[in-house]
């Protein structure tokens, strides 16, 4: 899968055109890459308060909206795989939380190093293209323990496909069996190989869908500066 054929670009521009950004996402078929962003916080929230309804987390920065996912330790201790500089297999966010936001945007503040931490990207109208209807039922049909919830892999929401994924909480919660793992190894293979790299540039902000989208990481170098701000929303549904 080639990125460019999934990718609609902007060049930012202080009176960006929102509407039809949000029609973009709504659609669900492209990932959104708005350069030369203005690298901050309030400018990144005012942005995303015209297509959608952001989370506001505790841990985000001020506990607002915007978390900076960058390579930090306590007590030599990473304080999440997000504040790593380990790969991230790919994977839904939030997919342990009550209600899952349905879009992600990150800024890219500071790139990695050449050839490490690109992003990674899976489609779900990939996958559903690959597997066959009696796969499709199975993905529907069987639950994970996702901490508190139980959710399928797939799920059909207003008449259309979604997906939620997310294996290391899937094993960090449950203890499975060796048949679930090899399920598991072999998705996540199947997966990989319908993905694609995108290496952000200072100033690029990607937008994308997280219900219809699998995201991940490459491995960074452990001293890495690399810095993305990373904001997590609910877009408008006008229809």
């Amino acid at each position: 899968m080639e990125a460019a054929e999934w990718l609609i670009n902007y060049n930012w521009e202080k009176n960006q055109d929102c509407e039809q950004i949000l029609k973009n996402l709504q659609a669900g078929n492209s990932l959104i890459v708005i350069s030369n962003f203005p690298l901050n916080d309030t400018e990144l929230q005012s942005f995303v308060h015209n297509i959608g309804i952001t989370l506001k987390e505790k841990r985000n920065n001020n506990g607002k909206d915007v978390f900076d996912v960058k390579i930090t330790r306590q007590n030599n201790f990473f304080t999440s795989i997000a504040n790593s500089n380990l790969s991230f297999p790919l994977h839904t966010d939030c997919a342990d939380f009550d209600s899952i936001p349905n879009a992600i945007g990150l800024l890219c503040v500071e790139p990695a190093d050449e050839n490490q931490g690109s992003n990674n990207f899976m489609f779900l109208k990939s996958l559903l293209k690959k597997i066959s209807q009696n796969e499709k039922q199975k993905l529907l049909n069987k639950k994970w323990k996702l901490r508190n919830q139980e959710r399928s892999i797939l799920s059909i929401e207003n008449g259309s496909y979604a997906i939620c994924y997310d294996r290391i909480t899937m094993e960090s919660f449950s203890e499975l069996n060796n048949d679930e793992i090899k399920e598991l190894n072999e998705l996540d293979k199947l997966f990989n190989s319908l993905s694609f790299k995108i290496k952000l540039d200072k100033g690029d902000l990607i937008l994308f869908r997280n219900d219809l989208i699998l995201h991940g990481r490459d491995k960074i170098d452990i001293n890495s500066n690399r810095l993305i701000k990373r904001i997590r929303f609910n877009i408008y549904d006008f229809s």
